[in-house]
């Protein structure tokens, strides 16, 4: 029996100016909408912990791309934390896990940044 949620959940937290939101289910096209609604406007730092996501198509990695863009042109701080094996494989394929602001949170990883755009 499979227990992936079918939608996304989506818990935000605020830390000062920092704000959090925590992904749970499947980011595809029919949940980018409610992803965008709830992390713009962005907080001057934006953290999105996709540890709960358990499937991205291309419409889920383009609202990623979308959202670093928006940081960036803002002069705003996007990171995108706790990227399971499946949403990493899908970012490296494209080679937006170069790219995108991926901090690996692992115990061996230091919580070095990949990249940004």
């Amino acid at each position: 029996m499979n227990t992936t949620p079918i939608t996304l959940k989506i818990t935000t937290t605020a830390r000062g100016e920092c704000r959090v939101l925590s992904l749970e289910g499947r980011l595809d096209a029919h949940q980018v909408g409610a992803l965008i609604d709830a992390a713009e406007p962005l907080a001057p730092t934006t953290r999105l912990d996709l540890g709960g996501v358990s499937f991205m198509d291309s419409s889920g990695l383009a609202s990623l791309v979308r959202l670093n863009r928006t940081a960036a042109a803002q002069n705003m701080k996007l990171e995108i934390l706790n990227v399971r094996d499946a949403v990493r494989l899908a970012m490296e394929i494209t080679g937006l896990y170069a790219v995108l602001p991926v901090v690996d949170t692992g115990p061996s990883a230091g919580g070095a940044a990949h990249g940004s755009v």
